[in-house]
């Protein structure tokens, strides 16, 4: 028992140790930009915003609360002086033709190796059947309004032009015992191709054998289900609407608790014939219905469909609660697009929008590995604790190490207590209605452009 105890503890250390790693690189200016500036061959002069400083400073001015370029030079240059260099000019010119400058596949990487590192931290019990799952979704964004935005990610056609913000379309791959998001892929809102299924297509082949796919309704369809012989993907969703289910016919597995056939469809204008060709003729799909008990959802029954058919080992209680976490995957979006104030993203090109993007899904990463380095530490439910306070934690413990005010061991670990401190309520049942409390200010609409709307006041004037 001694023996088996120690590899456990010296397991957790382990774990914990690749988490607070990834937290300290990410914190301060570190090599792992310059190992992947060499793979891709990106030559550049070391100057004061070198690639290192650079990445740091983009990821840092997302995780604040002010997201301003002005911010981040002025943090730059508190770091610069506590260094005992010379402080660098004011201006944000150089800062942002250095962001410009760096290539999209640099920030593409760095999120691969945050997952991955995060990935390795993750410890045994917090996974399902000691399977990893990972939840798609999907959201939209807002951006800049510049003629190149909107451009490749036009406004709804409703607006009128000038009166609305360019949008895009995202989902994300998130890992259900870390949080953590995998993958990401953006396309234009509207338009052929642009769905959440489309995008995902983009990035299956970043989802390994052998994993758990957790997703809503509209991912319910045959093309996905069928990854499962394909693939070895295996995928939990809620059935899609559209699609009539009868309890009476089927092989009865238990009580609504059924396995029957989709039949392939036929071919979509979008997939080629020798990619259609490939799919099997028929998917062996599971049905099962469960009620929710819980006061304030909505829902009270759930027909769930998936391709862990066998139900001695994946019994209708344990998917039910599966499926039931993936709310958590609401959650993280919720902490992307209102703690991290993603909703509406500054930069006024798609390049520098999509750079943005992936810099938040970095710093959002970042975050998560503290927080699971916090529940290895002091063994918590990493899902349990605030992520909201967690990132300003990290906002203080980062302004401790650039400001070399010592004892950075000692900050760290209080950084590790202060989050495990930090539990989310657990309150079942709670309601509240959709309402808001403070009310908004009453102003008119946009209804044309606004260069008219000047340009005609300045003449009355």
């Amino acid at each position: 028992m001694n023996d088996q105890s120690t590899d456990a503890d010296f397991e957790v250390q382990s774990k914990l140790r690749k988490a607070s790693s990834l937290v300290l690189d990410l914190l301060l200016p570190q090599v792992e930009v310059a190992r992947i500036c060499a793979e891709l061959k990106y030559e550049y002069r070391e100057r004061i915003y070198h690639p290192m400083i650079t990445v740091w400073l983009f990821i840092s001015q997302v995780l604040s609360a002010d997201h301003s370029c002005q911010q981040a030079v002025t943090r730059f240059n508190a770091y610069r002086v506590a260094k005992g260099l010379l402080r660098v000019s004011s201006e944000t010119t150089s800062y942002c033709k250095a962001r410009g400058n760096l290539p999209e596949r640099l920030f593409e990487r760095l999120l691969s190796w945050t997952a991955k590192r995060c990935e390795e931290a993750t410890d045994q019990a917090w996974l399902f059947q000691d399977r990893i799952v990972e939840m798609v979704d999907g959201w939209t964004l807002t951006m800049a309004d510049t003629d190149e935005n909107q451009e490749e990610y036009p406004q709804m056609k409703s607006q009128k032009p000038g009166c609305g913000f360019p949008i895009a379309r995202m989902i994300g791959l998130f890992s259900l015992a870390t949080g953590a998001i995998q993958r990401t892929a953006v396309g234009p809102y509207r338009g052929k191709q642009t769905g959440e299924t489309s995008l995902l297509r983009t990035i299956l082949d970043c989802i390994l054998p052998g994993r758990i796919l957790l997703a809503d309704r509209y991912y319910a369809n045959f093309w996905l289900l069928a990854l499962g012989p394909m693939r070895g993907i295996d995928l939990v969703a809620r059935a899609h609407q559209l699609r009539k289910i009868d309890f009476r016919r089927g092989l009865k597995l238990g009580y609504l608790d059924q396995l029957v056939a989709y039949h392939k469809p036929a071919r979509p204008k979008w997939m080629s014939k020798k990619e259609y060709d490939q799919f099997p003729c028929l998917v062996l799909v599971r049905h099962l219905k469960y009620k929710v008990e819980q006061k304030g959802f909505r829902t009270r029954e759930i027909t769930l469909a998936t391709t862990l058919v066998d139900a001695e080992t994946y019994a209708a209680e344990d998917l039910a609660e599966l499926f039931r976490r993936r709310w958590q995957v609401e959650l993280h979006i919720r902490s992307l697009k209102t703690q991290m104030q993603m909703e509406h993203l500054r930069c006024k090109s798609p390049q520098m929008v999509r750079k943005e993007i992936h810099c938040h899904m970095i710093g959002f990463n970042l975050v998560r590995a503290a927080i699971m380095a916090s529940a290895l530490k002091f063994g918590r439910c990493p899902t349990r604790l605030s992520f909201t306070g967690a990132m300003q934690a990290i906002e203080e413990l980062a302004a401790c190490l650039r400001l070399r005010s010592g004892r950075g061991s000692e900050q760290f670990d209080n950084l590790l207590e202060t989050i495990s401190e930090l539990v989310v309520g657990n309150r079942p049942g709670r309601q509240e209605k959709r309402e808001l409390k403070r009310r908004q200010k009453n102003y008119k609409l946009m209804k044309t452009k606004r260069n008219p709307n000047r340009n005609r006041y300045a003449t009355a004037a």
